[in-house]
């Protein structure tokens, strides 16, 4: 991962509807913008992060997960916010099920500000023979090289020994300042070990390439993880500076490669089949939004998660930019036949909100209720919506959306006051688009980050959505998680809309 202080630029309705009785017609709700509940201003200095964890003081920047024992061991680096010229020691928080954790606090800390080590960067933990292994960046831009592989040791995952002997540094042909984010595999095959590490190489250290500076994940082989040997490289990319973060591994028939891509600040995978040689792009490569970074992977042997972080806003703001680390954000990824992957809600955190809230609507335009089923019907000309109570804290949504004629509706967090303006996550039919919308009433809608959408032949979605203070997360069919910051989220209403057409979202339900 860069060292980087900032990082700039997230028919079962219809079917009930239509065999109603007399008897049980639904109730036609058309209320006014009155009495609409006001805005707050949203401050994060006071709010505590348990679902999408964070350390009391300070924030979670690259995780490195390592599993054993029915325990995850989340070490990450820990990003203070000072102004010391060392930074992001290795932490470590711990969680059985995503959902809760504990705070283990520092793990590596960092070397002197004339070390190689002044600021640590990412890796990987490896175990064998009852050793564990982390091998890590030692950065220091006041070095050449900037970068090097380092490696501290452990005979039980909480007391750590750095090996002042164990220097790896870019060998010939590739970037010496740009060499980092170091992850072991072992080979099976060869009863070897494959250590992959991001970086840049000239102009013939891969073949048939013409550009002359490109991101390359370097591979280096050893049998004893302490001598290590330059290998033909893992993959290369023209595409982008350098592929951070980069993780590999097998599911099924198929291996996987999982990075960060440092021009569009997104996580990234390809995959092949065992048999083959040839990476596959998918149609959707992103594995989530621009406010999710430096996403690597673990399982437990059944499932495999991926954790990454879900960045601050500078002065906790809407309007700024993103900050470099912040909460950390864990999903499910799910295999499918063809090898492709999806992203689903952990089980752990979706369980972990089972308290269900009276769910009432303050106000609203174009809406049909039936118990907790509503349907909206937007005319082009003023979109239907229902407006939610405010909520704090953490709570989850959920919902199954059936869209019958609306190709553009979905959910708005800010939605108070007269909703002048509200943050609106849009499921886009006719762009087949999962957006992030600024929405300011009788004015253009500033679009701040989209996602591809897949649309079923029926137009349905279960829909969970997972918000925590300015943490927002929604789930779309085990198929997309979408992450964004949004502060005015935090202590405001929420609402449904449908801005043309007609949609049902049935089943609605809030829980603690």
């Amino acid at each position: 991962m860069k060292i980087n202080r900032t990082f700039l630029c997230l028919p079962l309705c219809l079917a009930l509807f239509n065999n109603c009785t007399k008897e049980d017609k639904p109730t036609e709700t058309l209320i006014v913008e009155t009495n609409a509940p006001a805005c707050q201003t949203p401050n994060e200095s006071n709010n505590t992060y348990r679902t999408f964890f964070k350390p009391s003081v300070g924030w979670v920047g690259v995780p490195i997960p390592f599993y054993e024992n029915g325990i995850f061991h989340l070490f990450y680096l820990y990003d203070a916010r000072n102004t010391m010229p060392t930074f992001h020691p290795w932490y470590k928080v711990t969680t059985s099920d995503f959902a809760t954790f504990t705070d283990t606090s520092e793990m590596i800390a960092t070397g002197t500000e004339n070390q190689q080590d002044g600021a640590l960067g990412t890796g990987s933990v490896f175990k064998r023979n009852g050793i564990y292994y982390a091998f890590y960046t030692g950065h220091n831009g006041n070095l050449d090289p900037k970068e090097k592989v380092m490696l501290a040791t452990s005979t039980d995952l909480k007391n750590w020994t750095k090996d002042p002997s164990f220097l790896l540094q870019a060998s010939w042909g590739y970037d010496r300042n740009e060499f980092r984010d170091p992850i072991v595999i072992e080979d099976k095959s060869t009863g070897t070990y494959k250590m992959l590490i991001a970086t840049r190489s000239e102009v013939g250290i891969v073949s048939n390439s013409t550009v002359p500076w490109r991101a390359v994940i370097a591979q280096y082989s050893s049998a004893n993880l302490r001598d290590w040997t330059l290998e033909k490289p893992f993959c290369e990319d023209t595409t982008t500076f350098i592929t951070e973060c980069p993780d590999v591994f097998t599911m099924g028939d198929y291996q996987y490669l999982i990075y960060s891509n440092i021009d569009d600040r997104m996580v990234h995978y390809k995959y092949r089949l065992l048999t083959a040689n040839t990476w596959i792009t998918p149609v959707n490569s992103a594995l989530d939004g621009i406010d999710y970074y430096a996403g690597k992977t673990v399982t437990d042997g059944i499932n495999r998660y991926i954790a990454g972080w879900c960045p601050t806003k500078n002065k906790n703001s809407d309007a700024a930019n993103f900050d470099w680390a912040g909460s950390l954000v864990t999903h499910r990824l799910v295999q499918h036949p063809n090898g492709t992957l999806g992203i689903a809600i952990p089980n752990g955190v979706d369980n972990n909100f089972i308290v269900n809230e009276v769910l009432n609507a303050k106000i609203g335009f174009g809406t049909t209720k039936q118990g907790d089923a509503y349907t909206l019907k937007g005319n082009g000309a003023k979109k239907a919506f229902s407006v939610f109570d405010r909520k704090t804290g953490a709570f989850k949504i959920k919902t199954h959306i059936k869209a019958t004629s609306s190709t553009q509706f979905g959910f708005e967090f800010g939605a108070c006051e007269t909703r002048n303006e509200v943050f609106a996550i849009v499921l886009d039919l006719a762009k087949n688009q999962l957006r992030l919308d600024k929405v300011i009433k009788n004015a253009s809608s500033l679009n701040l980050t989209q996602l591809p959408l897949n649309v079923p032949a029926n137009k349905e979605f279960d829909v969970t959505i997972i918000s925590e203070n300015s943490v927002c997360v929604i789930y779309i069919n085990d198929e997309i998680a979408f992450t964004n910051r949004i502060y005015k989220m935090n202590q405001n209403a929420w609402a449904i809309f449908a801005d043309n057409g007609e949609v049902t979202f049935s089943d609605l339900k809030i829980f603690k």
